[in-house]
């Protein structure tokens, strides 16, 4: 990675343009990951190994990787540094700070976040969609989503 980094898209998003993070990226991450034999099961495998780091998220091994002074965090860490990030210096009402709730739950396992997301993902469609969101956060969730995809890959 830290050779040829600009041969997998993903990998020069997550280095270079974390604004790019979202689903599709992630996907291929995984896809090209795999392809050159380092399935995610296996890099959490030796992460374990290695650093004593149990349930490390896939962005942290490839940005270790890159940059060996890049900390390696858990999926849990890594959404509970981004969610900070993205709540800090703002007031949100209970209803948002609920579906912030939610979001972290899907962040948990996804590390991404999609707009389409909103409209088949049990932990949204069963308390209203894309189209309660929306509304809840004042018809501005796309550009909230792009500032979480954006404080995860950071």
């Amino acid at each position: 990675m830290r050779e040829n980094p600009e041969h997998i898209e993903a990998i020069k998003i997550l280095l270079k343009r974390p604004k790019d993070w979202k689903t599709e990226v992630l996907k291929e991450l995984r896809e090209k990951l795999a392809l050159n034999k380092f399935p995610e099961k296996e890099l959490r495998k030796a992460h374990r190994l290695v650093y004593n780091k149990a349930l490390a998220d896939i962005i942290s091994m490839v940005k270790h990787a890159a940059v060996k002074e890049e900390p390696i965090y858990s999926s849990e860490e890594r959404v509970a540094r981004a969610m900070q990030t993205v709540m800090s210096g703002k007031t949100f009402t209970e209803e948002q700070t609920n579906w912030l709730g939610y979001v972290r739950e899907h962040l948990i396992e996804n590390l991404t976040l999609d707009f389409e997301d909103f409209d088949y993902i049990p932990v949204f469609e069963r308390h209203g969609g894309k189209s309660i969101a929306n509304t809840v956060f004042n018809n501005e969730l796309e550009s909230l989503i792009a500032e979480i995809n954006f404080a995860i890959a950071a």
